[in-house]
């Protein structure tokens, strides 16, 4: 009888551990793996984070709209009429940034005639939405700016 066990032995007996390049190939798949869904997943996420903020504006610009019909003009869509109406954002006067997709900067022309809003979305990008008294909407995008409702108010027809 054979004490010794020999290399084929060991192999038959299910011992047999993993290779270096077969390592390297797991190590490989994984890491491509990787590439290909981490920038997929933050794309994802921003776009996510653009859409809250644009539903922001949304809801605001119906609030606006709620305030422009019961009075007639846009300068009562001020900070104090507008949460009222919305209590669920917090609003900020014309000058005052939007710093997330909770705050909404509003202004509104000396006439009334015209009403902004801007909202900034967590992914840093500052969505604005400006109402005339024609019915016209106007929409636009910076990732620049600091976001304020003056700014919506000189906003010229872009794509969301």
């Amino acid at each position: 009888m054979n004490r010794f066990r020999t290399h084929t032995d060991t192999r038959a007996t299910g011992d047999r551990g993993f290779t270096l390049i077969e390592v390297m190939v797991v190590v490989l798949v994984i890491g491509i793996l990787l590439a290909v869904g981490v920038p997929t997943y933050l794309g994802a996420r921003e776009r996510a984070q653009d859409q809250a903020a644009r539903s922001t504006l949304r809801t605001a610009q119906t609030t606006a709209a709620v305030v422009y019909v019961d009075n007639g003009t846009y300068r009562d869509a001020n900070v104090r009429n507008l949460r009222e109406a919305e209590p669920g954002f917090t609003w900020r006067g014309s000058n005052s940034a939007s710093r997330d997709q909770d705050e909404v900067s509003v202004a509104a022309t000396r006439d009334g005639s015209e009403w902004g809003a801007a909202v900034r979305s967590d992914s840093g990008d500052c969505f604005y939405i400006r109402l005339r008294s024609d019915g016209s909407t106007l929409y636009g995008q910076s990732s620049r700016s600091a976001c304020t409702g003056s700014q919506a108010l000189g906003v010229r027809n872009a794509e969301w």
